[in-house]
């Protein structure tokens, strides 16, 4: 069971790990004018993106599910590697499919895990 809690972390990770050097290259190129101004370094999350992360997390999580079950009955690393590599292709399809990109995505994901108003806001849209 922990090796496929670690499977399914990589998946993860491989997937939406990515775009994450974008997301920091473009915070970090506005941050200094905005820890200036005493403000967050991050830009506000539109009602209409927060709908679209929704939509695509859905479709993420159904993903993850689905081929979590698949590697945890992999026969061997090359089956495994197979399933998650195809997996991450389903999971950003179904964020472009969204109407988002993967670093986006991302953004909004690592908010939602320290932003109390912002899962509240993407809760009232489920």
């Amino acid at each position: 069971m922990n090796h496929l809690k670690t499977l399914t972390a990589a998946i993860a990770f491989a997937t939406f790990g990515i775009g994450a050097p974008a997301v920091m290259a473009q915070a970090e190129g506005t941050a200094p004018q905005q820890y200036e101004q005493g403000q967050p370094a991050a830009a506000p999350i539109s009602d209409d993106n927060l709908k679209k992360f929704v939509k695509a997390d859905e479709e993420v999580s159904d993903i993850r599910d689905e081929f979590s079950e698949k590697l945890s009955k992999a026969e061997d690393q090359e089956e495994a590697q197979k399933l998650q590599l195809e997996a991450q292709e389903k999971m950003v399809e179904a964020v472009q499919d969204a109407d988002l990109d993967v670093p986006t995505y991302n953004e909004i994901a690592t908010r939602l895990q320290t932003d109390p108003e912002l899962q509240q806001r993407a809760e009232d849209l489920k």
